[in-house]
């Protein structure tokens, strides 16, 4: 190695060391705690019988994805040399040792092939510490799919280093558009995939999506006022629509056919389930005044919306069919937009400081809240189907943007995914 090598490999292992944990044979994170180490991983380019863009461009989108995770220190290209980037994939072929001395804790390596017409990537993740190997998959897709396959490889190492899968090979809807005229977009979570889900030259507001992926619910003023439709992807068709007067909003879901939304009418409202196949209608909360937000536990036992009754936007919990609202948030007056994490163990919610709204979260008791932003409008938080994950809308730089951020609020980083300002994103599957 020359001199400046060196020089810059023993700069980035002291910054390294300040950032990360000792590996052990055995990699595992921690991923529920309320804090947590990030582990270094090395991603030289991967292997390809031609020298092409494809291989080194599946490593770097591999390098963003874990990047984004949270979870993980991607260690930058120029730290690896020839000597590291010149080595084979399999575990004979590597010095684990080089890897180990630069920081480097878990280090993964891929092969590409062009089999038949198909793109075959062969991936291995080893702990440097002894090189235990932690991953071996083989991906076949086509080769325009190429993105997908290192999505999935970027959830499958997540699993395989903190028992749980990964996000990046899930979509987010949202809305984007400018002051008279929103749409429905959806793309995946690196931007890609872009597609427009409304074009009705209005306002389409409060999108969702069935965790099948098959109905896609929304609010529109198309038709000259607020009503909901919902939209079965597949066949492009509508399956379900509410024309009634008033305004219908929070569109969400409780499993693959039961959908729920607000209905608010004059100074009453009413929060609706429904069962969008056999359209099977129920009342989940009645009130004078405000029911709004609701969002349903995964097994549809649990609720938790947005009231007034006691005078100002209050966040309650309801257990259903028969159970009787809880009030769970005191401090202020202002919280809203409430979400129940898949886990069951925790609501995202939005409250106001000081004329800032902030995302925060707190035990299905109201216990524990947490503020989890610093300023701005921050609204619009869902938790990720992992429950890892929080997602919600920024005006933090002066245009509403879309933030992802891990459940206790680290990691923050900014998508993007159209020039407009983009709010209220949900994950899709």
């Amino acid at each position: 190695m020359t001199k400046s090598k060196i020089t810059l490999i023993a700069l980035v292992m002291m910054a390294l060391l300040f950032t990360t944990t000792t590996a052990y044979a055995k990699v595992y994170l921690d991923i529920f705690g309320k804090s947590f180490k990030k582990i270094t991983i090395g991603i030289p380019p991967f292997k390809g019988e031609t020298i092409d863009r494809s291989r080194i461009d599946m490593s770097e989108l591999l390098n963003k994805d874990l990047d984004m995770s949270g979870f993980f220190i991607v260690a930058p290209q120029s730290l690896l040399d020839k000597e590291l980037t010149d080595e084979g994939v399999e575990k004979q072929e590597i010095k684990f040792s080089n890897w180990k001395s630069i920081g480097i804790e878990l280090l993964c390596k891929g092969k590409i092939q062009k089999i038949n017409g198909d793109l075959v990537l062969e991936a291995f993740v080893y702990d440097t510490l002894d090189g235990t190997l932690m991953l071996a998959k083989r991906y076949k897709t086509k080769t325009e799919d190429w993105r997908k396959v290192v999505h999935r490889l970027a959830d499958d190492i997540m699993l395989a280093i903190t028992g749980e899968k990964g996000i990046m090979s899930s979509r987010i809807v949202f809305v984007s558009g400018g002051r008279s005229r929103k749409d429905v977009f959806m793309a995946d979570m690196d931007g890609s995939n872009l597609k427009r889900m409304t074009n009705y030259r209005s306002i389409t507001l409060s999108p969702s999506i069935s965790p099948n992926g098959r109905y896609l619910a929304y609010t529109s003023y198309r038709e000259g006022r607020p009503n909901l439709y919902i939209m079965d992807i597949d066949n492009n068709r509508e399956v379900y629509t509410d024309r009634t007067d008033g305004m219908k909003t929070g569109t969400t879901w409780a499993g693959n056919t039961i959908f729920g939304y607000s209905h608010t009418l004059g100074r009453y409202s009413n929060i609706y389930s429904l069962n969008v196949e056999n359209k099977d209608k129920n009342t989940a909360q009645r009130n004078d005044g405000i029911a709004t937000s609701p969002s349903f536990s995964p097994d549809g036992t649990k609720m938790v919306f947005v009231s007034d009754m006691h005078g100002s936007p209050q966040i309650f919990i309801k257990d259903l069919p028969s159970g009787t609202p809880k009030r769970l948030t005191y401090s202020g007056t202002y919280n809203t937009s409430p979400a129940l994490s898949p886990k069951g163990d925790l609501i995202v919610f939005v409250s106001k400081f000081e004329g800032a709204f902030e995302i925060c979260t707190m035990n299905l008791d109201g216990s524990n809240q947490r503020v989890l932003t610093v300023g701005g409008i921050n609204d619009s938080p869902q938790f990720s189907p992992c429950g890892r994950y929080i997602i919600y809308s920024s005006n933090k730089g002066g245009k509403y943007n879309i933030y992802l951020m891990l459940f206790n609020g680290e990691s923050k980083k900014m998508l993007k995914f159209t020039d407009g300002e983009e709010t209220q994103p949900k994950f899709a599957p």
